[in-house]
């Protein structure tokens, strides 16, 4: 009975834990050299373990005992009825997205980061380069968590539809205007998917609707338009001169999704699209930021840009019958800082667990 009373205290325990990543770990702070900090790997006495690390470490053994258990004594938790839908989400982060984090570890892990490299509440400017739909823009999304751990007062907000930088120039110009006197800049962003709680790739709940609707909206409606027609005209009139955003979208994408031609939308094409909008916003927005860092006089006014580049997964909130509700992901694509000597490479230092994963991305030279 003693064996037995123990067993069902963890499971309850296990009840309460949140479900955490299955990507993070640990992450210690070291002193900067000339080419960027080095990170001490998980083991180190002076590791700072993020909260999905920590539960991870509750959640892999408690896992083993509830598993050995449940055929012996037929033990059944009382949160079973949301385990299919937490499941289905989790699987397909997983599998389409995999590296993906909850907002609030990838905001400890980069604020961390910053910090030892002298970004405080004072000297730092931040913008934000995500799409502008209003599931990037609540009490838990990443800006917000990164904006307070961060202290800063204000973002500036640069995306438009898809998270494409559509300020331009001009509003790129503004921006790097703002940058306090010898401080820093640092900049988030990416497209955005939602994953509903049945796993259905580019949807999501929204609150206050009783069906689930597009994430992004943007990128997919642009892809069902490319593939509903023949050419690359005919997608782009088909939306209307009025709508310069969109229009600029499916130009843009209508000559990089030939590999989805003749398929249906699914699971995989919609994170195929969502991967090639994240090449539009890379794109743009290094031409934009590369406008005003090659000037010769723009590092008398600031010492350092800091880029973190990635995709929002979006998930239900919770105020659906039946529906989990949390935290949103992001996949961390690209974290590099940028200053008059060049760029510095810090991915590896505060996402080194999967490094490998935006390999393709780091390849790519800023300049």
């Amino acid at each position: 009975m003693l064996g037995l009373s123990k067993a069902l205290a963890l499971l309850v325990g296990v009840n309460f834990l949140p479900q955490a990543a299955a990507f993070s770990t640990s992450i210690a702070t070291k002193n900067h050299g000339a080419t960027g900090a080095k990170l001490a790997m998980a083991g180190d006495d002076d590791v700072v373990v993020d909260v999905a690390t920590r539960e991870m470490r509750i959640m892999a053994p408690l896992a083993a005992v509830i598993a050995s258990l449940s055929p012996v004594a037929g033990i059944v938790s009382p949160a079973s009825a949301a385990l299919p839908a937490a499941n289905a989400f989790e699987s397909n982060l997983s599998r389409h997205f995999p590296g993906s984090l909850t907002n609030s570890a990838v905001a400890l892990r980069v604020v961390a980061a910053l910090r030892e490299r002298g970004y405080t509440r004072t000297n730092t400017l931040f913008g934000s380069s995500l799409c502008s739909d209003e599931i990037n823009d609540t009490a838990e999304s990443l800006v917000g968590d990164l904006q307070n751990k961060l202290g800063v007062e204000g973002v500036f907000n640069l995306g438009g539809l898809g998270g494409l930088p559509f300020v331009g120039i001009s509003g790129m110009g503004a921006f790097t205007s703002h940058a306090p006197v010898d401080g820093k800049i640092f900049i988030v962003f990416g497209p955005h998917v939602g994953i509903s709680s049945d796993g259905t790739v580019g949807k999501i709940e929204r609150v206050g609707k009783n069906s689930v609707s597009t994430s992004c909206g943007a990128g997919i409606g642009a892809y069902k338009a490319i593939m509903a027609t023949t050419t690359p005209k005919e997608a782009q009139d088909a939306i209307g001169t009025k709508d310069f955003q969109e229009e600029y979208i499916i130009q843009q994408l209508s000559t990089r999704l030939d590999a989805l031609k003749g398929q249906d939308p699914n699971n995989d094409s919609i994170t195929y699209v969502t991967n090639k909008m994240y090449d539009l916003v890379w794109e743009m927005l290094r031409s934009e930021v590369n406008a005003f860092t090659t000037k010769p006089d723009f590092w008398k006014g600031v010492s350092e840009v800091t880029l973190l580049g990635g995709i929002v997964v979006n998930r239900g909130h919770g105020s659906t019958p039946g529906v989990p509700g949390g935290e949103d992901f992001f996949q961390p694509l690209m974290l590099k800082s940028l200053n008059k000597d060049g760029e510095v490479d810090i991915y590896g230092e505060v996402f080194s667990d999967f490094p490998a994963l935006a390999r393709p991305y780091r390849a790519t030279k800023y300049v």
